[in-house]
């Protein structure tokens, strides 16, 4: 979700000037001549059109990796709602989620941090506004960026390259001191031009190495999502406190139903739209109405827009699985089984039963034979299994091993019908108990091997 804002305050005998402004990284529009720099999943020769690449005609969908401004269809907000209502069915362990609902001040704790050199977004996308960034900076003395949830600096030493301009300066703060000694140690650090410190957006205190009404652009990407929502209004505060009257926010965060919030497993959900990572760390999955309400007490909203993407498997040319594909590759996944295991066996078999000298000959002869009719028995089993399956997944609007046991008898009792009621219900019973013994083992392993969220208690109030 991309926005911006900006920030004055009132003065004697005058008219109350507009809010600060706040946003979600600049919003990218069909009308707009604002163009974002690229993202990983992009060509580097398409850098050009990021943000506006449109998809005019759905013959064209395998033309790029990614299509903007596309809507999700109904096939995806199925799954999305079928996927967060498996989250709210299974969520966070009680004794557990206290643990990761603390919001008092996190100073102490910063071991459980990430110590890599990349946060995960590539190049923040900054680099490629530094146009409007460098004319704004030209019209003043001096020209302050802060970026809170600095990482890596990812927008941070981008801006740097790009502007020259000796009359910008940019803080960058993060509330992991390894990420700020990770900007510090870089060759592209310049103690002239830049500052980097710790300090924790959701604390109280506004940070020493910044002065209040001293920012012009400030830079929150991805870093407002961290924060519990009780820590929300302290957080803005203090953003408003540090931006100049008519300074800028621009804020980039997960919108609601994105495809991270869609992927997580079970017990993972800790309070509605709020979600714990595998490395113990909060994220929060916002709308447009939640954004405006949270900053609209303090700021002049000015964009408030949603980045909607299509991401495409041109490969496969694949948008989603839909269910005709997973019946085709399941088949074809099931001949290859058959055929290889029917035919490793056949060739022992004949290798045995065929006389001395010959029985390379007589192993190949049967493998041959034998080999493919196993194949396409398997295949037809496979295919029927996952044509079944997927029709019950839209009668049932359910994801869960229900579907699969009840495919499995459905499957065997069809593939026997022609031996009488008797021997299909026989054969629809065992297919139905063999798969429930599969997804009772895949259950119990996945279970049994599955990465625990860290257990991080806060430190103790000071």
């Amino acid at each position: 979700m991309d926005g911006s804002c900006n920030s004055s305050a009132p003065s004697n005998g005058c008219p109350e000037p507009p809010k600060k402004q706040a946003s979600s990284a600049a919003e990218v529009s069909r009308h707009s001549s604002t163009q974002l720099a690229t993202s990983n999943d992009l060509e580097a020769d398409n850098a050009s059109s990021f943000g506006s690449r449109l998809l005019s005609a759905e013959k064209n969908v395998f033309e790029h990796n990614a299509w903007d401004h596309v809507e999700p269809d109904s096939e995806y907000l199925e799954y999305a709602e079928q996927q967060i209502r498996m989250h709210h069915e299974n969520p966070v362990p009680a004794e557990q989620r206290e643990l990761f609902n603390w919001t008092t001040d996190r100073k102490s704790a910063t071991k459980e941090h990430r110590t890599d050199t990349d946060d995960g977004h590539g190049d923040r996308g900054i680099a490629s506004k530094s146009g409007a960034i460098s004319a704004n900076a030209t019209s003043q003395s001096k020209f302050n960026i802060m970026e809170v949830g600095c990482g890596a600096g990812n927008a941070v030493f981008p801006i740097l390259a790009d502007i020259a301009d000796p009359r910008l300066f940019v803080y960058a703060c993060d509330y992991s001191q390894v990420a700020v000694d990770v900007v510090k140690a870089s060759e592209a650090y310049d103690q002239q031009r830049c500052t980097a410190f710790v300090w924790d957006l959701a604390g109280t205190e506004l940070p020493t190495d910044v002065q209040p009404e001293s920012i012009d652009i400030m830079l929150m990407i991805f870093v407002f999502s961290a924060l519990h929502p009780k820590q929300w209004n302290q957080a803005v505060d203090n953003a408003y406190r540090l931006l100049k009257p008519g300074g800028i926010l621009l804020f980039r965060d997960y919108g609601r139903n994105d495809l991270a919030q869609v992927r997580f497993k079970k017990s993972r959900l800790l309070e509605d739209n709020l979600y714990i990572r595998g490395d113990g760390t909060r994220v929060y999955f916002f709308t447009n109405d939640e954004l405006a309400e949270i900053f609209g007490a303090k700021f002049e909203i000015e964009q408030n827009a949603i980045d909607r993407r299509l991401l495409v498997n041109r490969k496969r040319e694949l948008k989603i699985d839909p269910c005709p594909w997973v019946i085709l590759n399941d088949a074809g996944g099931a001949f290859a089984m058959g055929a290889i295991g029917g035919g490793t066996w056949h060739f022992i078999k004949g290798a045995r039963n065929s006389p001395y000298g010959e029985r390379f000959r007589g192993g190949m002869n049967a493998m041959r034979s034998r080999g493919p009719i196993i194949g396409g028995n398997f295949a037809v089993w496979g295919s029927m299994f996952s044509t079944f399956e997927c029709v019950l997944k839209g009668i049932r609007q359910k994801e869960d091993p229900w579907n699969s046991i009840g495919s499995g008898a459905i499957t065997g009792g069809l593939l026997a019908a022609r031996g009488g009621w008797k021997a299909a219900s026989v054969s629809a019973v065992f297919g139905g108990v063999l798969l429930a013994l599969i997804e009772g083992v895949g259950i119990t392993m996945s279970r049994a091997f599955a990465q625990q969220p860290p257990v991080i208690a806060p430190p103790p109030s000071q």
